[in-house]
């Protein structure tokens, strides 16, 4: 019998986000709302692959799964579809191919697994986190209500295994060793928005801040602070912006200032602090993409695609005419982008996100 998840997941989850150790309990709870046996986060990065797993047995399934024909094949059609959510095996092959493929016949059937669910979180450099869930092929298709409630966590998954996937997945010591180690401009803050410590980047780059009046971090782009402050005063619920785009400043791309609360033991090494914020910025390289979009955003592709067309300057019945969409279907996308980005209107939207992609896409 699967035991019930904990309520607390979602805390848990950004807890795991700086203490590694936490993500196996975290995963067994992930499998358990997704009523499966194991749970599963995956790094792909071009031929590595590097995982987490909810217990010993998830362990011995990664490795078997990528040894038997066709265990490769489940996470190259999970990547070629790009969908904003969860996938069953079942959207990604027929029920006679899993009846046939080896991977499926020879070995997860045979072992109580066969029955998986996953998702695909895009990072930049061409890195992507997956975080899988497997159960038993007996029991069916997946019902509708468990892929929306793990579409549900999707988000924060999300941010979390940012994070994660620059720790590498090994614990942290220290606040500023943690901070270090993250690769680019990263701070802790209290809830007000005083900063208690930074590493090198955070200290070298002033582009997007400033702490100079006060120890508090002020951000250049006004609408960009005022989000910051209203996230921070709502940092202890679930809801409120986490992912900030700033305007260039000067010669610098555009950027996205993500908002990683921290929760529970995470504590003690982040003494005192609310949140971690951390700095990621546009490449200068085109790209016909738009990854961080959609994962920093929580974004469809669809909704990515709109809101890069919006940054290039094209008006909803341009967008509705070239995707042969009604005007009205366009608007609701673009609500629902607004919503994700916390833009208040299509001109702050057109503002703030025109330079962070390529125009045209």
């Amino acid at each position: 019998m699967i035991p019930a998840p904990r309520e607390d997941i979602v805390d848990r989850i950004y807890e795991a986000s700086v203490l590694p150790g936490f993500w196996p309990d975290v995963l067994r709870d992930f499998a358990g709302i997704a009523e499966s046996r194991e749970g599963v986060m995956v790094s792909v990065k071009g031929d590595e692959l590097k995982w987490l797993t909810s217990s010993a047995v998830a362990d011995t399934l990664v490795q078997e799964n990528y040894k038997h024909e066709g265990g490769m094949e489940r996470t190259r059609r999970l990547l070629a579809r790009s969908h904003p959510g969860f996938l069953t095996d079942r959207d990604v092959f027929t029920e006679e191919e899993i009846l046939k493929t080896p991977v499926y016949a020879d070995y997860l059937i045979p072992n109580g697994f066969g029955r998986g669910t996953a998702t695909v979180i895009h990072l930049p450099e061409m890195q992507n986190i997956i975080f899988h869930a497997e159960g038993d092929h007996k029991q069916g298709p997946y019902s509708t209500e468990t892929i929306i409630r793990l579409d549900g966590l999707r988000p924060h998954l999300a941010r979390s295994a940012m994070l994660s996937a620059r720790l590498s997945f090994e614990r942290a010591r220290t606040s500023v060793e943690t901070l270090a180690g993250l690769g680019f401009a990263a701070c802790a803050v209290r809830q007000n928005g005083s900063v208690l410590v930074g590493n090198a980047q955070f200290e070298r780059d002033e582009s997007f801040w400033t702490t100079r009046l006060s120890d508090r971090i002020a951000l250049h782009d006004r609408n960009g602070d005022r989000q910051l402050a209203d996230s921070l005063a709502m940092i202890l619920s679930d809801t409120g912006v986490r992912s900030i785009p700033l305007r260039p400043q000067g010669e610098n791309m555009p950027g996205v200032l993500h908002i990683v609360p921290v929760r529970r033991a995470a504590h003690d090494l982040f003494n005192q602090a609310a949140a971690i914020l951390v700095l990621t910025q546009a490449s200068r390289a085109p790209t016909t993409h738009t990854p961080l979009l959609q994962a920093l955003f929580d974004l469809t592709a669809t909704e990515a695609d709109l809101a890069a067309r919006i940054g290039s300057g094209q008006t909803v019945e341009q967008i509705a005419l070239m995707g042969a969409k009604g005007v009205e279907t366009v608007r609701s996308q673009l609500k629902s982008v607004l919503a994700k980005t916390g833009c208040r209107r299509q001109a702050d939207l057109a503002r703030l996100l025109g330079q962070l992609v390529p125009a045209g896409m």
